[in-house]
């Protein structure tokens, strides 16, 4: 199970697909059989789950937890993380998301959940940590002058030091480095962290239109579309990001160290014009 970090995953179906295809690409001879035969589980069982077609109960998913040879604090976490993404109050998720989060938090690794909110919480920590790398500095007035918002030279320097403590900086072969491992959060987890993120991050793109035009880039299209295929619009989107992602890291890895980099920030939204509420057929031809 190394290079598969359990405990930065808030959705297990992601985990058991990302499992699974660890697992394919190391052995030829690993398949849904061998893994079901491991687990005393039917062969058919981790495919439904990664699917999405069938649900995992405790007892099952500590039978999953040791097929895919997982630890006793691994399982643990991995039964809380399965009750979380079932779970169906709002009472219920608050509840195993506090326990999600303590376990991690109290795991030997080099990121968690309490860490993640960290990262998250405020706009400002992942673009200091950004800046860092790309000033090749931990000056916090040499930040502080380049940042948009104005700061207090006290707080970027905290949370400079901060991220140094917790791993996410690192200073090797004479550069800052950012060592942060990629967060996978469902989308239930935006109303806990990721929205607050959000929230802030339009606030400056608010305040980035009054930008010179050659300085920033902004679209929109307002269109028609299927609300039964949102579903559908909604992964096209993600990978776009995923895509642009993809871009950006190759440009960056075929440019010289040297050269002048800028921090940006890339986001997109995708909602209805409509009130969100069901509208019957008979209703929506009037509307």
């Amino acid at each position: 199970m190394s290079e598969l970090d359990i405990y930065t995953y808030l959705d297990y179906r992601a985990f058991c697909r990302d499992f699974y295809q660890k697992q394919k690409a190391s052995s030829e001879d690993f398949s849904y059989r061998s893994f079901a035969k491991r687990a005393a589980i039917a062969s058919s069982y981790l495919k439904h789950i990664i699917d999405g077609t069938r649900n995992l109960s405790a007892e099952m998913s500590i039978k999953f937890g040791h097929g895919m040879g997982l630890s006793s604090k691994e399982i643990d976490y991995f039964e809380n993380l399965v009750r979380f993404n079932q779970a169906s109050s709002l009472e219920e998720k608050g509840l195993y998301f506090e326990r999600l989060r303590r376990k991690r938090a109290k795991a030997i690794k080099t990121l968690g959940l309490a860490e993640a909110a960290e990262l998250l919480s405020n706009w400002y920590v992942v673009a200091i940590k950004e800046m860092v790398v790309s000033l090749n500095s931990d000056d916090a007035r040499q930040v502080q002058r380049v940042l948009r918002k104005r700061l207090p030279e006290n707080l970027i320097q905290k949370t400079i030091e901060h991220l140094k403590e917790l791993g996410w900086l690192r200073f090797e072969d004479n550069r800052w480095c950012s060592s942060v491992a990629q967060i996978q959060f469902p989308d239930e987890v935006k109303s806990y962290v990721i929205r607050s993120f959000h929230r802030q991050m339009l606030e400056l793109a608010t305040e980035a239109l009054e930008d010179e035009i050659s300085e920033r880039e902004f679209g929109g299209a307002m269109f028609i579309f299927p609300a039964s295929k949102y579903a559908e619009l909604k992964e096209k989107i993600k990978d776009l990001q995923k895509d642009l992602i993809g871009y950006v890291q190759d440009v960056v890895d075929s440019v010289e160290e040297e050269e002048k980099k800028t921090v940006y920030h890339f986001g997109v939204q995708c909602f209805s014009l409509q009130r969100v509420e069901t509208v019957s057929r008979e209703d929506s031809k009037n509307v």
